[in-house]
């Protein structure tokens, strides 16, 4: 496995300069254009995801979220950013199916803390909420008028 993956790693930037000629040629100035907009784009996904993360972190925190999908996307997007700056076709390709790939967040809970953040999650008085009409539930003793 580790020796299939250092063969790929040595035949990326083979198969990228190869990209490299062959698109250039059939394509010219057209292709020029398009390696200097994914750079660009991929300079400005890091940056934006490096200024954004921490507030992103503070906010899941404050929401009881989930801060380890958060610190996945936040690498994956760098990652995928790095790759587009890394010229040619194939590595562009591959940060294209990254940024496609889902994170897995736990759903319920976002819901359930977006809902009402105030709300009392004592399970004694989720039988009460039932009663919010005209019942007013408590204790009384009645004292007699001493006249």
């Amino acid at each position: 496995m580790r020796s299939i993956l250092l063969f790929c790693l040595i035949l990326l930037p083979f198969a990228e300069i190869w990209g490299i000629f062959r698109f250039g040629s059939l394509y010219g100035w057209w292709f020029l254009l398009y390696l200097i907009v994914m750079v660009i784009l991929g300079w400005r996904l890091i940056q934006e995801e490096k200024t954004l993360v921490l507030s992103r972190l503070m906010s899941v925190m404050a929401h009881r979220g989930n801060p380890i999908a958060l610190i996945l996307g936040a690498a994956k997007n760098l990652m995928a950013g790095g790759l587009f700056l890394f010229p040619g076709i194939f590595t562009d390709i591959i940060a294209i199916i990254l940024l496609l790939i889902p994170i897995q967040e736990d759903t319920k809970r976002q819901e359930q803390t977006e809902s009402n953040p105030f709300e009392n999650k004592d399970p004694v008085n989720k039988k009460n909420k039932a009663n919010k009409g005209d019942i007013i539930e408590g204790e009384y003793r009645r004292e007699d008028d001493p006249e």
